[in-house]
């Protein structure tokens, strides 16, 4: 089985999706977006990719590279304990230059600005490449935030680890077969109302979902660039559900009522409750 997840090597995510997939034939892609495409290409078996951080919210080229796809869909949600550590040379002398990954500098950044506040932070690909970019160049004044496992793969000095203490991601399995309900499940939603100006329609969508007792666990907003928005919602319960299925009929005969817009409300996955949180 080939699974295709987001690179490079020594990330958390290789390290979620080798739990995830312990036997699969793994396979690192960069960005987010390549990865979401070769499962739907087919070029894979499967994908991980992270969905959301704790103390970032929704990881956003996920959501907007599923959004675009046909096939590729949400089937699994797994939670991984985030451990950031801060790595530099041997030798290394004042550390002016803090590299890592966007997402890791935001998580990180109560320790940095109490620790480094006059430091340069500086984004790579990965939280692994930041490890190797400091090694290779052999940058005295840098660091980076990584794993330890990273780290020590590059050859660096772990020197202060836990800087953003209880961090958790949430990473997505990603493939084209629906899944079957369990009885406790979640479902991902983009819903992008065609009428860009009518007002209180997220009022509606919420309504909608609350006379049908439906439990809304997030929604999140996004600029479509055409001055509309998609609206992301996940939901307890799944697309397979009846009071889901009834809920989603009526909001979209309400939305699109003469059935012209295929995107109004595109399922990204239904998939079994982790309780993650």
């Amino acid at each position: 089985m080939k699974i295709a997840y987001l690179g490079p090597e020594n990330t958390f995510t290789e390290k979620a999706t080798r739990e995830l997939f312990p036997e699969g034939e793994l396979v690192p892609m960069q960005p987010i977006r390549n990865v979401v495409m070769a499962v739907e290409n087919e070029k894979v078996d499967c994908g991980v990719v992270p969905l959301e951080n704790f103390y970032n919210g929704y990881v956003i080229t996920t959501l907007d590279s599923l959004t675009r796809c046909g096939r590729a869909k949400v089937t699994q949600e797994k939670a991984l304990k985030v451990v950031h550590c801060l790595g530099a040379l041997p030798n290394h002398g004042k550390i002016s230059k803090l590299y890592s990954k966007d997402q890791a500098l935001e998580q990180c950044d109560e320790y940095i600005y109490t620790n480094f506040p006059e430091a340069e932070t500086i984004a790579t690909a990965s939280t692994a490449e930041a490890a190797d970019y400091i090694a290779k160049n052999k940058h005295l004044d840098a660091a980076a935030i990584a794993s330890q496992a990273a780290l020590v793969k590059s050859g660096l000095e772990v020197i202060a680890t836990d800087l953003c203490p209880n961090n958790s991601t949430r990473f997505i399995v990603l493939g084209r077969n629906s899944t079957t309900p369990t009885g406790d499940d979640k479902t991902i939603l983009a819903i992008h109302p065609p009428i860009r100006d009518r007002p209180g329609v997220l009022a509606y969508c919420l309504q909608v979902f609350d006379a049908r007792h439906i439990n809304l666990e997030c929604i999140y907003s996004r600029p479509d660039g055409r001055k509309g928005y998609f609206f992301y919602v996940e939901l307890d319960g799944h697309r397979e559900d009846s009071h889901v299925k009834i809920a989603l009929q009526s909001l979209k005969s309400s939305l699109d009522r003469e059935n012209k817009y295929p995107d109004t409300i595109k399922i990204l996955g239904s998939f079994k409750n982790s309780h993650w949180k």
